[in-house]
């Protein structure tokens, strides 16, 4: 995971190039496919430009405007008949669009649902250049959801949020001491916990194995660890540094 600190007054989008530029040539040896999913903010050409350019699939929310809606108007008449049990009723729909900045036509996949006791329904676009099944597009992009869980963490745990130094250099500083804190308490707990259905929390890891008494010693050619025998999370820490 990488981050970097900008202007309070810097669109979302901002730098979002050069921020993935580099991950792009760093996995591409290691992985056949590569995808990216976004929110409504990096709704631009340059970046599906980009994608298409890397053979990198997309699945990017679209923020609603007069021209999308034209597209679904025959499709917003409500459902004749009861509700499904869950309360919802979803449609999903696709066309091609095109904007004014756009360089071509691309994919655009539509959800439409109408919940009970609502009006109006919820409508949320979504452009990608993959040619899955519609409903399947708007479920992998509905996974976008969960890396907000992970910045969750490290704002709530780890302080990413905490700006309180006077020099922009030295924010950015304590940001990426954060980011590289963060990656390797989640490698420990990818390692650790390998293969257990519930992963335990980044703030659960610190405070019952990061902030444990213990005594390190250096050899020459090893850290050791030394914990109390009656330490029952001890077994992790052999599953760590063996």
């Amino acid at each position: 995971m990488g981050a970097r600190l900008r202007p309070g007054n810097a669109h979302s989008a901002e730098g979002v190039l050069d921020l993935i530029s580099p991950l792009v040539e760093r996995y591409r040896s290691w992985f056949r496919q590569l995808w990216l999913r976004g929110d409504a903010a990096f709704a631009g050409p340059d970046l599906y430009e980009f994608c298409e350019k890397k053979r990198i699939i997309y699945f990017i929310r679209l923020s609603s405007n007069n021209s999308l809606k034209r597209h679904i108007l025959p499709h917003l008449r409500r459902p004749v008949g009861r509700p499904p049990k869950s309360g919802v009723h979803v449609r999903v729909i696709e066309f091609q669009y095109q904007a004014e900045k756009w360089n071509k036509p691309r994919r655009v996949v539509c959800k439409i649902e109408w919940h009970v006791g609502e009006l109006f329904p919820r409508v949320g676009f979504i452009v990608t250049n993959w040619n899955l099944e519609a409903h399947k597009v708007v479920t992998i992009y509905n996974g976008r959801a969960e890396i907000e869980n992970r910045i969750k963490e490290g704002k709530n745990t780890l302080r990413w949020d905490k700006t309180s130094c006077h020099r922009f250099a030295a924010n950015q500083a304590r940001l990426l001491v954060g980011c590289l804190a963060y990656n390797l308490l989640h490698m420990i707990r990818d390692t650790a916990f390998w293969g257990e259905k519930v992963k335990p929390s980044i703030d659960s890891i610190i405070r019952r194995l990061v902030k444990v008494g213990a005594r390190v010693v250096y050899h020459a050619r090893r850290w050791r660890v030394h914990v109390a025998s009656a330490f029952p999370l001890g077994r992790y820490y052999g599953i760590l540094f063996s």
